[in-house]
């Protein structure tokens, strides 16, 4: 798979996520459509969005509940794409969720695999790659929720990981769960005494060349303001692609 072809399954991926077309990431224009359960999207979406907000670095698509389309597409029409994610927007658009019991409630960086790039490892640490049931015993430690769902029950559930071991015991995780039929999230984690070693970057890179293997796109999700995470996936390969904006209740 090239870049190209990688960014493009991303942006068919969102566009099923938020009732769109894949080219409206592209622009030149802003768009708000209304939210729909379509089949096919990523499967941590378990109801329509009240508002969710897209942009792959042009136009920003917002994904809305019917009672705000008509605020939503004037708020979207007064700025570039990324401006709708600055502060002063912001505070607009929260004020016009909270008449709806919501809030802003995360804005999260999307990374997508850099194929220009070598990911190419010596790890100076053993390594086992395991998949779907084989994962089941890595549950009972509790030290790495960043990088697994501590499940192989659910719809969405983990499906490969990748762990680190020295001396027979566990340094790192990285774990993939099965997002959509097109695209694998991978999240790491690393126990306090090997995090700054390069252990998360390395394990990253493996993961993500199991996933690229099978024809699949890895992705790697982090907050916005998650430098730490930030600089893990750059490290291992990575380019920032997309960010998206979720409203969450209140409560």
């Amino acid at each position: 798979m090239t870049n190209h072809e990688i960014l493009h399954i991303a942006m068919k991926q969102s566009a099923i996520d938020l009732n769109s077309h894949a080219e409206d990431f592209a622009g030149p224009k802003n768009k708000v459509v209304l939210s729909k359960m379509n089949a096919g999207r990523k499967k941590y979406f378990e109801q329509p969005h009240f508002c969710q907000l897209a942009c792959y670095g042009e136009a920003v698509v917002a994904s809305v509940d019917k009672r705000i389309e008509e605020f939503m597409t004037s708020f979207v029409n007064k700025h570039l794409g990324f401006r709708c994610f600055d502060m002063p927007q912001l505070n607009t658009l929260n004020a016009e969720l909270n008449k709806y019991d919501k809030c802003v409630g995360i804005i999260s960086e999307y990374y997508l695999p850099d194929m220009t790039r070598s990911r190419e490892v010596q790890p100076d640490f053993d390594i086992k790659i395991l998949t779907d049931n084989e994962i089941l015993p890595l549950y009972d430690d509790d030290r790495f929720h960043m990088a697994l769902s501590y499940t192989c029950d659910s719809e969405r559930r983990d499906v490969i990981a990748v762990v680190g071991y020295k001396n027979g015991e566990i340094i790192g995780v990285a774990g993939a769960s099965n997002d959509s039929e097109t695209m694998w999230q991978v999240g790491i984690d690393v126990v306090p005494a090997w995090r700054k070693k390069g252990v998360a970057s390395i394990l990253t890179k493996i993961i993500t060349n199991e996933i690229v293997k099978k024809g699949i796109v890895p992705f790697y999700g982090t907050a916005w303001s998650n430098i730490a995470s930030k600089n893990t996936a750059i490290s291992s390969g990575y380019i920032s692609a997309w960010v998206e904006l979720a409203a969450i209740d209140k409560d």
